[in-house]
């Protein structure tokens, strides 16, 4: 995209990058260029330093807040090359001078084209790493945007993002577009780690399988202390835990994802610092459904196909449901949401009363499922307290801040016998 209030000059940039084969969008203004940014998404910008309303500055500083890794190079004249220069420090990729040098512009497009890789489909290079990411958003175009250098760099990864948003399918995409995909990808839930029975680490199995490709740790705030310590070498420096010596590295990438920032379980002594900054070279936000609406439609076109729904749809009515649902289960959420009623509607279009009541159950079942979750709590609450004051039930209300009364009613509630824990 070139945005200049000059329409000479933006005739002649158009010229000189389509002759070279740039696809090239013209804006006359930074309020055009913001409303044609969402929808085009172009790989680099270059936009004049002074204009008429918004100019250069203020039109990088909106660009950079929607789309950090969006390169953009200014224009400038000798008398604000300062002005240039400040701004290069501000996070703008290069500045030229005017009258420009055609050399050197296409020098710096070709520099700003190379590290800004096309995620969306649409260019000569091959897109099937994102196949399973199905978006028209921007913050999830940005956000592959990241993914696809992430690729690039080898380096470790910490995805976070809430459950069902999926964060492993960003994982594989990643190991898709590297140069390690055609070598092993495994994934292991860390909260099944401390369950495996071996006289080995988990960790050093899983090692072995992975050589060459990458390990994704699911929930990486379930992780063990004892093999969070052994992951902190691999990550660092590629050094398995159990190498006799310094030298024997493992070529693996390690890919972590967590359902949480990471902040609280480091203060809590519950996660190492150092293996998060060892993980954090690369951090990518997978964001919630909710912050992402206008996928829904795209989603459920895809959810559609995806399960041999040829020919079937949702109504406007039920997309618009859709569109205004609160989505906690994010796109797993939606997805099962399409399959079911797929299943049950016995029209083409899938009625809106229909994805309402699959909604209001699906809500039923999530509370029920918390209660539940309360309830055994609550019970192991008071069965832990009950051993550990030997079924004194004057200490362990005192212990739960509870009176005696109130707490004697808990205890009927769950059919708890005090007597049977002196």
């Amino acid at each position: 995209m070139v945005v200049d209030d000059d329409p000479g000059l933006l005739a002649l940039i158009e010229m000189r990058l389509t002759a070279v084969g740039y696809a090239v969008s013209c804006a006359a203004s930074g309020n055009e260029a913001l409303e044609r940014f969402p929808a085009e998404r172009p790989r680099a910008v270059i936009t004049d330093l002074r204009m008429d309303g918004i100019d250069g500055h203020a039109l990088f500083a909106r660009l950079h807040t929607i789309a950090p890794t969006v390169p953009v190079i200014m224009l400038t004249a000798h008398g604000t090359i300062p002005d240039a220069v400040a701004a290069t420090q501000r996070g703008v990729f290069d500045f030229l001078t005017k009258p420009f040098d055609s050399n050197e512009l296409l020098s710096t497009v070709a520099e700003a084209m190379a590290i800004s890789p096309e995620v969306d489909g649409k260019d000569r290079h091959d897109a099937s790493w994102r196949a399973d990411i199905v978006s028209s958003s921007l913050v999830m175009n940005e956000l592959l945007r990241q993914a696809r250098r992430a690729a690039d760099a080898d380096t470790p990864v910490l995805i976070s993002g809430p459950r069902g948003s999926a964060k492993e399918t960003l994982a594989r995409a990643i190991h898709a577009a590297s140069r390690r995909k055609k070598k092993p990808f495994i994934a292991i839930r860390c909260g099944e780690l401390a369950s495996l029975k071996s006289d080995t680490s988990p960790l050093d199995q899983l090692l072995s399988t992975a050589r060459g490709g990458a390990l994704m740790l699911d929930d990486i705030e379930d992780l063990p202390a004892l093999e969070q310590a052994r992951l902190l070498p691999l990550v660092r420096e590629r050094i398995p835990f159990s190498a006799p010596t310094r030298i024997d590295t493992l070529d693996i990438r390690v890919v972590a994802t967590t359902r949480q920032p990471l902040d609280q379980a480091i203060r809590d002594g519950r996660f190492r610092a150092d293996l998060f900054y060892a993980l954090g070279r690369t951090l990518l936000s997978m964001p919630a459904l909710s912050e992402r609406r206008e996928d829904i439609p795209v989603l459920v076109s895809h959810f559609i196909a995806r399960s041999q729904g040829h020919g079937r749809g949702v109504s406007p009515e039920a997309m618009a449901i859709l569109q205004e649902a609160a989505w906690p289960g994010n796109v797993r959420q939606l997805r099962n949401i399409i399959q079911q009623a797929l299943a049950l509607s016995v029209t083409p279009q899938v009625p809106a009363t229909l994805v309402r009541r699959l909604l209001q159950e699906e809500s039923g079942r999530e509370v029920a499922a918390l209660d539940e979750a309360r309830r055994a709590f609550e019970y192991d609450y008071l069965a832990d307290l009950l051993k550990t004051t030997c079924g004194n039930v004057s200490h362990a209300a005192r212990v739960a801040r509870r009176n005696r009364t109130e707490f004697y009613k808990l205890l009927a509630r769950h059919h708890i016998d005090p007597g049977n824990y002196k």
